[in-house]
């Protein structure tokens, strides 16, 4: 069964065409981001909702793990709740939002994220979506899209619950997310509206098995399937003996589909095993001027204690721009500084993490910029 996702689908920068048009919206700022204003429109807001998770898939950085990480990032223990939640539209209340993306740590352990999804849509955001790793009971996120969800992003990295147990750091996970998958997949056959893409982490643990993996998932009939590179296997997550026969299935797997079937994982297939998927090293600057990120001017990344330049920043452990209580003004005018005075082929952050989309885009702004 097709399904016509197209209209409920989140804006990706992962598509040239979104890329293009968030540069000519930006092209006044380009050369002066301090023009910024409050009807600026901001494309995304990723909300950190928590850093707690059920989970503990070896590859990820962002959850809370130990009491001593806890101690070193004490703004780990903050979770948002409905009223911090509201606060953080009502200093966005003069600013066109587009799309409000919800994660974490695991963001359905968050227990008023239903109520937060209404607000969201009561404000006017036109695209509300989650990350999950889908393991909760799966009336739960039925639930969600009756409240206003519009896409739904489950992270699934196994075929089997062996392999599931690995990725995941517990068993059981595999089965409980399965539950899920299959619930989700009859919801929508009674007719149930949400764009629904599945999110699979490839690291050396899963990637031999990939097109085990892949029709795996193909079964339950998303939307689209999202391939991501493990980052800290950036540049040799395509080096292992079984990688050209892992690629020629894949292609083969997806040139089966509908032409139209599945971009982003068409898209992701082209660069999730290419050596320079992640970082900046393939970039080179004007020599007169600095090569600019203009990701904070057109998104914003929050956790419940600051606000930062991307994902990738929180992710790595980067320095927050200013705590989430900063004044509007002020959250715009340090987002712009950074864009006009930072130079992110130096910071090892941006240089080492910095993904293929944003590169992408960057890519088109400098050269927009001149």
């Amino acid at each position: 069964m097709q399904h016509d996702w197209k209209e409920a689908r989140a804006p990706d920068l992962l598509f040239e065409e979104e890329q293009r048009a968030r540069v000519a919206e930006i092209a006044p700022l380009l050369e002066h981001p301090e023009q910024i204003t409050a009807r600026t429109p901001l494309h995304r807001i990723t909300v950190f909702l928590t850093y707690r998770c059920n989970l503990a898939c070896p590859y990820c950085k962002t959850i809370a793990r130990s009491a001593a990480e806890l101690d070193a990032r004490p703004h780990r223990r903050l979770t948002y709740d409905l009223a911090s939640f509201e606060a953080l539209l009502d200093a966005h209340r003069e600013t066109p939002l587009r799309h409000l993306h919800f994660t974490g740590g695991e963001a359905t352990l968050v227990p008023q994220l239903a109520a937060m999804i209404r607000r969201a849509k009561a404000r006017g955001v036109g695209a509300v979506s989650l990350t999950s790793n889908g393991t909760l009971a799966p009336r739960l996120y039925v639930d969600l899209v009756k409240s206003g969800l519009t896409e739904l992003r489950i992270s699934i990295d196994a075929g089997d619950p062996a392999l599931g147990e690995a990725m995941t750091g517990r068993p059981g996970a595999f089965d409980a997310v399965m539950r899920t998958l299959h619930a989700l997949a009859a919801e929508r056959a009674r007719g149930l509206r949400f764009a629904w893409i599945l999110n699979t982490v490839v690291s050396e643990k899963n990637r031999a098995r990939l097109p085990e993996i892949l029709g795996s998932l193909l079964r339950f009939e998303p939307d689209d399937i999202k391939l991501i590179t493990s980052v800290d296997l950036r540049g040799r997550l395509g080096d292992f003996p079984e990688a050209q026969a892992v690629r020629q299935e894949l292609e083969r797997m997806v040139a089966a589909l509908p032409p139209e079937a599945m971009p982003l994982l068409r898209r992701k297939l082209q660069t999730v095993f290419a050596p320079d998927a992640i970082g900046l090293d393939r970039v080179r600057a004007a020599p007169a001027r600095s090569w600019r990120c203009y990701i904070p001017l057109t998104e914003r990344t929050v956790d419940r204690a600051h606000y930062y330049p991307c994902s990738v920043y929180l992710r790595e452990g980067g320095a927050p721009l200013g705590p989430i209580d900063d004044p509007p003004h002020v959250q715009r005018e340090r987002s712009a500084r950074f864009v006009r005075e930072s130079n992110c082929l130096s910071d090892p952050i941006c240089r080492r993490y910095c993904l293929n989309c944003t590169r992408a885009f960057n890519e088109r702004a400098n050269e927009a910029r001149g």
